[in-house]
C-alpha cells in the first residue's frame, strides 16, 4: 500500500505551470476541489500550479510554516519552534469527450517537524478517537492525508456524475479542513474546534458517489473511520464502518452553503455539520457548526467564525470559537464549554507564483476564572512565524 501511494504521488509531482481562473469541465477538479470532493468558494478556491504534457494536466501546491510559540499564564510555559506543512499533487486527463480522470495525493511532513506530543496550544484538546489524547497541544497531521482516484462523466454541459475512491482521503462530510480552508489557511495554528469538527477528515477506504452541477452538489460516502497514533505515519487498515451524505448549494461562485450528516464506526456515532462560506479576491469568511457524539455517548458541539482580509501585501485574520468539552477535560473541574479568539497579521515580502511572508497570531481565552490556578489570570499565546506557499498565477 505504501509503495503504491508513493508511486502515485511521485508521478503526480512531476510538474509546474500557471493557471487560468476560468474553470471548465476539463479542469473542474484541478482548479476547484481541494481535498476529497470539497471546494472553497471564490474565484481562486486554492493555489495549484498547473502544466500540460500531452493528454495529461498535472499540478502541485502546498504551504509550510516555521513557527515560534510563546505562552503567557501557566507556571510551566512551553516555548517551542516547530513547522506545520502540507503538500499536494495530482494528474488529470480527459477520457473520450465526456469523461475525466484525476489522480491526487497529499502528504504532510508534520510527523517529523512537530513533536510527537504535539505543538503548544493552551486549552487545545485532542481526544483518543481523534489521535490523542492530548491536552494543551495540537497533534501533527497524518503523513499521508490523501491518495485518491476521481472519475467524472459529463451528463450535460453544466452537470456531471462522479465517483471518488481513496485508500486515504476525505469523505462527503463537513466543510473544507482548516489547513486548506481559505478563511483559515494563513493561521499558524489549528482551530480549537478541531476535536469536534475535523475528526473524520482523514479517513481510509473512502468511496464517494455524487452528482454535481453549477448550483448544487449531492454526494454520499462509505468509509472506514480511521485513527492514527504515535507518529501518525500509517494508513490504518479496517473494514468500511461509516457512511455520510452531503448537500452543497452554490448560488454564486463566491457563496457556498453546506449541510451534511454522518454515522461513524460500528457504534454509529452521529455527526451533523452545516456551514456558510463567502470568498472573493480580497476576503474570505466562514461560519461552521458541527455536532457529534463521542465514543462515550456525549453530544459535543462547536461553532467557528473566521475571516481573512487582504490589503496589498498584508493579510488580517480573525477567528472566534465556542467549543463543548467532554467530561474530565480538566480532571475534576467542571468545564463544559470554552471560548477562544485568535487575531493575526501576515505581511508577504514575496508575491507572485509563490508567496513568502512573516506573521503573528495572538490567542485570547475567556471563561477562565475557574481555572486561573492552572493557566493564570489571562492565558494567552503568541505565535510568530514565517510562511511560504504556492499562489497560482492568474491571467
Amino acid at each position: 500500500m505504501k509503495r503504491a501511494v508513493a508511486a502515485l504521488f511521485l508521478f503526480a509531482m512531476s510538474a509546474s505551470a500557471q493557471t487560468s481562473d476560468e474553470i471548465t469541465f476539463n479542469r473542474t477538479f484541478l482548479l476547484k476541489n481541494v481535498t476529497g470532493t470539497l471546494s472553497n468558494p471564490g474565484p481562486a478556491p486554492h493555489h495549484p500550479h498547473l502544466f500540460e504534457r500531452g493528454a495529461w494536466t498535472t499540478f502541485y501546491e502546498g504551504a509550510a510554516f516555521a513557527t515560534y510559540s510563546y505562552e503567557v499564564g501557566p507556571e510551566e510555559q512551553r516555548n517551542e519552534v516547530f513547522s506545520t506543512n502540507w503538500f499536494a499533487a495530482g494528474a488529470q486527463r480527459a477520457i473520450g469527450s465526456r469523461g475525466l480522470l484525476l489522480l491526487r495525493g497529499r502528504i504532510s511532513l508534520e510527523p517529523y517537524t512537530v513533536p510527537e506530543d504535539g505543538y503548544p496550544q493552551m486549552l487545545q484538546f485532542v481526544s483518543e478517537e481523534s489521535g490523542g489524547p492530548l491536552l494543551d497541544s495540537m497533534r501533527p497531521h497524518d503523513l499521508i492525508g490523501e491518495a485518491a482516484v476521481h472519475f467524472a462523466y459529463r451528463v450535460t454541459s453544466a452537470s456531471f456524475l462522479h465517483l471518488y475512491a481513496a485508500p486515504a482521503g476525505t469523505p462527503a462530510l463537513g466543510f473544507v479542513p482548516y489547513a486548506q480552508r481559505l478563511s483559515s489557511e494563513e493561521f499558524a495554528e489549528a482551530p480549537y474546534s478541531y476535536d469536534v469538527q475535523e475528526t473524520f477528515y482523514d479517513s481510509s477506504s473512502v468511496v464517494t458517489a455524487g452528482y454535481g452541477s453549477r448550483w448544487l452538489s449531492l454526494e454520499g460516502s462509505v468509509f472506514h473511520d480511521a485513527v492514527t497514533t504515535g507518529r501518525h505515519s500509517d494508513i490504518p487498515d479496517g473494514d468500511i464502518d461509516s457512511r455520510s451524505a452531503r448537500l452543497t448549494i452554490t448560488p454564486t461562485r463566491n457563496l457556498s452553503l453546506q449541510v451534511s450528516r454522518g454515522e461513524l464506526g460500528d457504534d454509529e456515532r452521529e455527526v451533523d455539520s452545516a456551514s456558510i462560506a463567502l470568498a472573493n479576491e480580497r476576503a474570505s469568511l466562514s461560519a461552521i457548526y458541527t455536532k457529534r457524539t463521542s465514543r462515550l455517548g456525549e453530544e459535543l458541539a462547536a461553532g467557528t467564525f473566521e475571516t481573512t482580509f487582504r490589503v496589498g501585501r498584508g493579510t488580517f485574520m480573525a477567528r472566534a470559537e465556542s467549543v463543548d468539552r467532554p467530561s474530565g477535560f480538566l480532571g475534576n473541574l467542571e468545564v463544559d464549554r470554552t471560548s477562544h479568539f485568535a487575531f493575526g497579521y501576515l505581511y508577504d515580502f514575496m508575491a507572485g507564483a509563490y508567496r513568502g511572508g512573516v506573521g503573528v497570531n495572538l490567542d485570547y481565552h475567556t471563561q477562565t476564572h475557574d481555572i486561573e490556578h492552572l493557566y493564570g489570570h489571562k492565558p494567552q499565546a503568541i505565535y510568530v512565524y514565517a510562511r511560504f506557499r504556492t499562489d497560482a498565477a492568474r491571467k
